[in-house]
């Protein structure tokens, strides 16, 4: 009888329980393998956000942020349709702020909600990526990328200041205090 461990999990082995071993090996590899893929693709996706959020300012220093946040007629809302210059910044600042979340992998949720909101907000407002008008057959780029942001809201973390300095252990315990902050950090 002996110990056998792969990452966190241990196993206690018994001579009949070789072939069961082999097994947990590639069940413990998958979803390392999981975590990872994940992990990549929220790094991938933030520097993506924080490349247009830096183009934005940019843009805002070159006084042609006008021509990219154009809204067309944001449901006859007035306010709205005539502010283009706070709704440029703000997502600028959206974008910047949840490009870095997710690169770092510190406040990983947060800045996949925020992520995911501002890409909705944008394909609301370019009319839900073309429905209604002829030869639709698109629901729309932007409705995708919230889509992989929502599901980064839930993926596990790896690479990130996070995982590295173990916070989702320092904020362990009962207190909804410490869950609530296991859930912004970690």
């Amino acid at each position: 009888m002996g110990s056998v461990g792969y990452g966190t999990i241990e196993k206690s082995v018994n001579a009949s329980d070789v072939t069961n071993l082999e097994v947990n090996k590639v069940e413990v590899s998958t979803g390392r393998n999981a975590v990872k893929t994940l992990s990549g693709a929220r790094i991938l996706f933030g520097l993506i956000f924080l490349f247009d959020g830096i183009l934005k300012w940019q843009l805002l220093a070159t006084t042609q942020l006008q021509g990219s946040v154009q809204m067309v007629n944001f449901y006859n809302i007035a306010y709205f349709n005539d502010n283009w210059l706070a709704f440029g910044v703000l997502v600028g600042a959206a974008e910047t702020l949840a490009g870095l979340g997710l690169i770092l992998g510190l406040f990983q949720k947060p800045s996949a909600a925020v992520a995911a909101l501002v890409m909705f907000f944008i394909w609301g407002v370019s009319g839900y990526g073309g429905a209604g008008y002829a030869g639709y057959t698109d629901p729309g780029g932007d409705l995708m990328l919230a889509l992989i942001f929502v599901v980064l809201v839930f993926a596990p973390t790896a690479y990130g200041l996070a995982a590295r300095f173990h916070l989702r252990e320092r904020f362990a315990g009962p207190t909804i205090g410490r869950r609530i902050l296991r859930f912004l950090i970690a």
